[in-house]
């Protein structure tokens, strides 16, 4: 993509017209996929994509040889709750990250509610269940509202007092919303899907690896449809 006044093709994961993730640019296609991978043998070309470099990205992406699809980029800019960045975070390898500072500018009063709760699941630590409706979801959002909005106001307060700004974030809650640049390159995203967009993933954070997923899958389509296929295959 080129720099436009054209906005961003964006997706809203959580529903909240707040939480989204934005598509700002790409480098690369299929073809240099499949190009990285010839170069070994001299057999890259500029001739358009055919059916045999479709093969060798299925066969590729088959027997696990991951550096053909290291050629290119893809940078979203991401807006989400602060839980969820710490799980995108933990994704380092062949992924760059800028984040807003809360040290440089004040942070706005954007918080993520969810729509409702779920229970922990009984057999899984980090997992959790729906909701059987034993569980007070009025309550449960009265606490949850409470909660940030105290937190929020403390933080407004303590800046009112002359805190610096670096200090007074401390006690902003995690479902406050921060933004990032996020860039991957193919291997690295694909691989951020296996884990982030699996049954044992956090569902809000599986949302934004489908968005991300949804806005990637058009710039290189032949990688993101033998990747599904070999998925759907396990």
């Amino acid at each position: 993509m080129t720099a436009t006044d054209v906005s961003p093709p964006t997706l809203f994961p959580l529903g909240d017209g707040l939480g989204s993730v934005s598509l700002v640019q790409s480098v690369g296609d299929d073809k240099m996929i499949t190009n990285a991978a010839r170069v070994s043998f001299g057999g890259d070309s500029n001739a358009p994509l055919n059916e045999r470099d479709e093969k060798l990205i299925r066969y590729l992406l088959r027997h696990q040889h991951g550096s053909p699809f290291e050629h290119n980029l893809i940078t979203f800019k991401i807006v989400c709750p602060i839980f969820v960045d710490r799980q995108l975070v933990r994704h380092r390898v062949g992924v760059s990250k800028n984040e807003i500072s809360g040290r440089y500018v004040e942070m706005q009063e954007r918080n993520f509610t969810p729509p409702s709760f779920r229970k922990q699941a009984p057999s899984n630590r980090q997992a959790s269940v729906e909701d059987d409706g034993t569980l007070d979801q009025a309550a449960a959002a009265r606490v949850w509202e409470e909660a940030w909005r105290q937190a929020f106001g403390a933080y407004q307060e303590l800046l009112a007092l002359g805190v610096t700004r670096e200090q007074a974030r401390g006690v902003l809650p995690l479902s406050l919303y921060t933004e990032s640049y996020y860039t991957f390159n193919v291997r690295s995203l694909l691989h951020f899907l296996e884990l982030r967009d699996h049954e044992g993933a956090q569902y809000e954070t599986r949302l934004y690896a489908r968005a991300m997923a949804e806005l990637a899958g058009p710039l290189f389509p032949v990688t993101f449809r033998e990747w599904r296929l070999l998925k759907n295959m396990r």
